[in-house]
């Protein structure tokens, strides 16, 4: 194992748990907010279902009245409380989301450092196993860069060249038209690469530094 490897493992172990926690939330937090989703229609429907029958008497009608103002009342506070927590939850998923993207793009920023060292430049390292009808290293290296640049979208003719043949390997979520301003990294890093344990990552690096 190369030097380099030994020398960043301890950092990117921990890049790589601090991935998996903040992944982890980052579900959870999805579930959470389908089912307030689901909690929150519910509720709707009974709030505007809510109704009085015209056959009653007027005392009937009084306390029926009475009733249905307590009834809306709570149903309304319970909306207020769930669309407050649709947005709280909306936010968390924001915030994880960034979390997540931010540190593969760290993981990614490693490996391609090590790229560097190790090989100098690109074309000297080898290409590593197929991701589709790419490579892990110009997966790595040009995920990097459209990582580093997502949110200005200028990117260079390899990166978008790389990210075409994702395209149509794995389909239109790696698309960098149809989702421009997006960080990739998480994609790349969790569902293509499966760097979710460290010895998948140093597997695969032994197999491009050795």
């Amino acid at each position: 194992m190369h030097q380099y490897l030994i020398d960043t493992e301890y950092a990117t172990i921990n890049i790589i748990d601090l991935i998996m926690h903040d992944k982890r939330e980052l579900e959870q937090a999805n579930k959470k907010y389908h089912q307030v989703q689901k909690d929150l229609k519910f509720y709707q429907q009974q709030l505007y279902a809510a109704d009085m029958s015209d056959d009653l008497s007027p005392m009937q009608l009084q306390y029926e009245y009475l009733q249905y103002n307590k009834r809306t009342e709570n149903l309304s506070k319970q909306e207020e409380f769930l669309i407050s927590q649709i947005e709280e939850l909306k936010n968390l998923i924001d915030a994880k989301s960034v979390a997540v993207s931010s540190l593969c793009g760290a993981l990614l920023q490693i490996a391609k450092q090590g790229i560097s060292i190790v090989h100098k430049n690109l074309i000297s390292c080898p290409d590593g196993k197929n991701i589709g009808s790419e490579v892990l290293k110009n997966v790595i290296w040009q995920g990097r860069n459209q990582s580093m640049h997502y949110e200005d979208g200028k990117f260079q003719p390899p990166v978008t060249n790389c990210f075409q043949k994702l395209e149509a390997s794995f389909g239109n979520e790696f698309s960098l038209s149809l989702h421009s301003g997006e960080n990739f990294a998480q994609k790349i890093v969790i569902k293509l690469f499966g760097w979710n344990d460290y010895q998948v990552y140093k597997q695969d690096m032994i197999s491009l530094l050795g």
